[in-house]
This record gives structure tokens, sequence and C-alpha cells, in this order.
């Protein structure tokens, strides 16, 4: 299970490090918050265009990694908010009386959630400082200060790797959430003037 674990975890990180590269060299750092307007001829895409400059063409290959997010959004958006109907569920028991009243009210979570987030101001950019912040802290801060504190009962030994960690999720934490906050200072500032 250990070797399995490492191994895995060395691929997933060289698939996401291979292809932050390649999107690297090609957009260096002018790749728009929504990837999906990044995928034009210049001068850009509708919507990224800050003055009233005709939009480049889109790039056939746009229109396949949008159909791409929104079937990885109809696979996610069930799974993510499985943990929103287990809540409501045990908070309301009594929605498990029908099937009917269960489905109609799992279908009004989907849609409000969807409404909230496509009429909800800076919506993006929000959910990127929250994302850093519980990414962060449940990826990396939980597991190394539960390691640790294991540690200090003496039923798993840790050390430098641990500490080694902890210094990497303070830095991606930092790193992260500066650039989030200052995401949505630019959102708002652009929004004000």
């Amino acid at each position: 299970l250990r070797s399995a674990l490492r191994w895995s975890h060395l691929l997933v990180s060289a698939i996401y490090v291979s292809v932050g590269s390649v999107a690297y060299l090609g957009w260096d750092t002018n790749v728009q918050g929504n990837v999906l307007l990044s995928m034009c001829d210049s001068p850009g895409c509708p919507g990224a265009l800050q003055t009233e400059t005709a939009p480049g063409k889109k790039w056939l290959l746009g229109y396949t990694l949008a159909f791409a997010v929104v079937a990885n959004l109809m696979v996610t958006l069930p799974v993510v908010m499985y943990c929103v109907f287990r809540v409501l569920e045990n908070e309301l028991p009594h929605l498990m009386s029908s099937r009917i009243v269960n489905y109609s009210l799992r279908l009004v979570v989907v849609i409000g959630s969807l409404t909230i987030s496509l009429t909800m101001p800076f919506f993006t950019e929000i959910l990127a400082v929250i994302s850093t912040a519980l990414l962060t802290t449940l990826q990396n801060f939980v597991p190394v200060s539960i390691t640790m504190a294991l540690g200090r009962r003496g039923y798993v030994h840790s050390g430098c790797r641990e500490v080694a960690l902890l210094l990497l999720g303070i830095g991606i934490f930092t790193v992260g959430m500066s650039s989030a906050l200052n995401a949505l200072a630019l959102a708002i500032a652009n929004d004000m003037a």
C-alpha cells in the first residue's frame, strides 16, 4: 500500500507539473483566470478584453476544452453536492419520506447553487480565497499535524519530512492566498472603476 501511494502521488505530481509547464510555456503569465477566455487568437477572447477591440477567433481546441470542463463538472458536482444532500437529509428527515420530495430537494439545491455561482459578484475570486484556505488546510496542515501529534505520542515516526511538508504547506498557502486576495482586490477595483 505504501508503495502504491508513493507511486500514485509521484505520477499525479508529474502530470500536474508537466501540464502546468506546457501551459506556462504557451501563455506565460497572460492566461486568464477562466482558462476558456485564453483560447482565442490575438488580441483575446470576448469577455477578456478591457477595450472595445474586436476579439480574436476562437480556437477549436477551446471548444474541446469547454466540453471537457462541462463534462468534468457534470461528474464532480454530484459528488461535491452529495455532502450537502446528506446534511439536509439528516437535518430534515421528513425529506426522506418520498422519493419525489427527495429528488425535488436535490434538484432545487443544484439549481440554487448554480444560480448563486452565476449571479454572485466576484464568485470565482471569492471561491479562490476559500479554496486556498480549505484545500491547503485539509490536504497539508491537518495530515501533517495529525502525524506530528501521533509522533509525539510514539505511535508513528515523524521528523524532518513532516517539518518539510509543513513548510511547503505554509509556502503554498502564502503564495496561493496572496494571489487569490490580489485577484479579488483587482476584480473589485475594476468593478468600481
